[in-house]
């Protein structure tokens, strides 16, 4: 009588554990991927922001005053906000300029800007005379 070949269940069930291991961290570096391109996105889009932000401000007409301001955009489909802090310097001609972008909130009251910022930007303005 011949006998027949095949896998026992316990070969079938160490086979399909294995599987579900590998199965298991192939989804996990998949969705951490994502989620680096996702961060990845929204940091561009924000430097973006900051970086057209810090360009109005240089080619603005009047001179820019010291101090705070804070305004809200929509930029690539989505909604962001952004602070913007002048100072003088030690030179009399030129102010410091630091930005900062956050994506808007869902609930209004969720802290502010700088707190919330995905990145912040320093330039210098000229002052002219």
């Amino acid at each position: 009588m011949k006998r027949v070949q095949g896998f026992t269940l316990l070969e079938v069930l160490v086979a399909l554990a294995i599987f579900a291991l590998v199965a298991a961290s192939v989804l996990t570096a998949t969705a951490r991927s994502l989620q680096t391109a996702s961060r990845l996105e929204e940091k561009t889009l924000a430097m973006w922001i900051a970086d057209n932000r810090l360009t109005e401000l240089q080619l603005s007409q009047s001179p820019v005053a010291d101090g705070r301001e804070q305004g809200e955009v929509e930029f690539a489909g989505r909604r962001w906000q952004w602070q913007s802090e002048v100072q003088g310097t030690s030179e009399p001609d030129m102010r410091r300029v630091t930005l900062w972008v956050a994506p808007m909130p869902a609930e209004r009251a969720a802290g502010e800007v700088r707190e919330r910022a995905v990145v912040s930007l320093n330039g210098f303005l000229g002052v002219m005379q």
